[in-house]
């Protein structure tokens, strides 16, 4: 009993985080926020634009990360609904954002 009792205690975490795991809207959200430096949520118009097709989704069993087609760059990583944004200046880019503030640093 004590046996199936801790191969279930170290399973349990595997479960939760595939199953938690952020898919690409998340990732496109939070690559865009950070972009424009705002903290509202992403009208779906944004979603529908062209730029997002250089961007690549890629799903491991437990981590997802985004990564630029052209540069074979990683832009974005994520594990249990927690994104973390590499390349900052790859939405800009994209996007043709100007004068936005990212990490800080007006551009």
């Amino acid at each position: 009993m004590k046996k199936w009792i801790i191969i279930a205690l170290v399973i349990a975490p595997f479960v939760y985080a595939n199953y938690n795991k952020p898919l690409l809207l998340k990732h496109q959200q939070k690559i865009y926020q950070l972009a424009t430096g705002s903290t509202e949520a992403v009208d779906d118009e944004v979603y529908a634009q062209p730029q997002w097709e250089g961007l690549e989704f890629v799903d491991w069993k437990f981590l997802t990360a985004t990564r630029d087609k052209n540069k074979q760059s990683l832009v974005s990583y994520g594990i249990v609904n927690y994104i973390k944004v590499v390349d900052s200046e790859w939405a800009p880019k994209a996007f043709d954002l100007k004068s936005k503030e990212v990490d800080g640093v007006a551009k």
